[in-house]
Order: structure tokens, then C-alpha cells, then sequence
């Protein structure tokens, strides 16, 4: 690969954008168009996990600066106040889906929020600027799963977005950020289904920076943005990927 290739890789993890109080799920339209315009003034190009398969696979650049946008649950703001936002400032996005919410709300929350539906995915997925992946099917922690469980639950996942005909890429974002980190022969499991699955990656928590080339697909760290975050926190989040980088 060329001397351009980059040495991190930034991924950020979003849920919801809406004039609802800021919290630590939400942020107002405002705060999220501020940090999108300063990731364009500060030259950080979106990628998709495609692009970092491809990337894997083939030896081809990715971004000088590349940065992967994440939207957990889907939810209908996403499409009312958040896409927007990225199409303005010609940015890319991947948004995991709980596929058996879809046209509901965030039961998993005995939440009433709505979930996009199968029809409004279909309709984004027409805008190659998004990318669509699974984030389970309804919405356990891997971390309490089986790895028979996982695989009916990856399977019920494909089945359905293909049953409605909407393309997905093979990528996880682990609900809760749950996976077994702290039983080894389960999570060797875990991975070897995966692998056997064709899964290109998984998602995780961790608000670390990754290190490229990657060295585990199956672990792949997001950064948390916070409503409740200052942009200043935003930025320090961007440069450490977190606020204490001893924590």
C-alpha cells in the first residue's frame, strides 16, 4: 500500500438526532450539524465498512483522514433530522438496524419512539451514501447468547432484509456493546461463527481510536458521542477517543 495509507481509524457511534432534550442518546439537530461541519473543515472523509473490507482485501487507500459514521437503532429521526445533515456536507453513514423493530418503536426499551420501516430502509438504500447493518434482531446483549442463539439470530437478521429486499452489509454492531470479552473459549466461538457466517466485522464500544491494519474484525472500537457532550468534548473525543485516556 501507498505511504498515504492512514495508521487510524476513527468510528463514531450515534443514536439519535432530534429536538428532544439533549441526553446521553440524543443530541439536537443543532450540535450534530456543528460536529459534521467540523469534521469537513478538519478533512476527515467518510468511509463505509465496505470501503474497509475492500481496503482489507484488495490493498486500496482508504481517506487520508477516514472516519466511519455509526447510527445505532434506526431509529425515524435518523431520516427526518440526521441524513439531512450528512447529504449537505456530502457525508457517508452506516445505520445498524434491529431488524424486528422495524415499523415498530424501541420495545427492547418499552420505548415509544419510532423505528424506521422496511419501505422507508428501502427507500435509503437508494442513496449510496448509506450503508445498512444489522444490529441483532431483537436487540439482546451477545454477551448472554449462546453461539446457536447467535447464529439463529444473525440468520433471522439476513432472512428478513432479504425476505424485504433491502441490500445489508455484513457488519454487527454488538447490542449494549455486549459480547463475551470475559469468557475466551466463548468468544473463540463466537468468532469462529462468524467467520463460518461470512461477517465482515463487529462493532464494540471501547472509545478507542483503531489502530490500522486492523487486527481483529470482530472487535472493532466506536467512539460514544453523547448529547450531553461540549463540542470541546466532541473534539477531545476525536483527537484521544475518550476524555481520560488512562481510564
Amino acid at each position: 500500500m501507498s505511504n498515504r495509507t492512514p495508521k487510524t481509524l476513527r468510528i463514531l457511534m450515534y443514536h439519535k438526532v432530534s429536538d428532544s432534550p439533549p441526553d446521553g442518546l440524543n443530541l439536537s439537530p443543532a450540535q450534530f450539524e456543528e460536529q459534521v461541519a467540523w469534521l469537513d473543515e478538519k478533512g476527515y472523509q467518510t468511509s463505509s465498512f465496505m470501503d474497509l473490507k475492500e481496503s482489507i482485501e484488495t490493498g486500496k487507500d482508504l481517506p487520508r483522514r477516514p472516519v466511519i459514521i455509526t447510527f445505532d437503532d434506526a431509529y425515524e429521526n435518523f431520516l427526518i433530522h440526521a441524513l439531512p445533515v450528512l447529504k449537505k456536507y456530502k457525508m457517508n453513514v452506516t445505520l445498524f438496524v434491529p431488524v424486528a423493530f422495524l415499523g415498530k418503536t424501541n420495545l427492547w426499551d418499552r420505548g415509544s419512539e419510532k423505528i424506521l420501516s422496511a419501505e422507508q430502509l428501502k427507500q435509503i438504500q437508494n442513496d449510496r451514501s448509506v450503508e445498512i447493518g444489522i444490529h441483532s434482531f431483537l436487540h439482546r446483549s451477545y454477551a448472554e447468547l449462546a453461539p446457536e442463539d447467535m447464529k439463529e439470530d444473525l440468520e433471522n437478521c439476513y432472512n428478513t432484509l432479504y425476505f424485504h429486499h433491502i441490500r445489508t452489509s455484513r457488519v454487527l454492531a454488538y447490542p449494549y456493546g455486549g459480547y463475551p470479552k470475559k469468557d475466551p473459549e466463548l468468544k473463540g466461538r463466537m468468532k469462529e461463527l462468524f467467520t463460518t457466517m461470512q461477517l465482515w466485522f463487529a462493532v464494540r464500544i471501547g472509545n478507542r481510536i483503531n489502530r490500522l491494519p486492523v487486527k481483529d474484525r470482530y472487535e472493532l472500537k466506536r467512539i460514544d458521542i453523547k448529547g450531553t457532550d461540549s463540542f470541546r468534548t466532541f473534539r477531545i473525543k476525536l483527537a484521544r477517543g475518550r476524555i481520560n485516556p488512562f481510564a
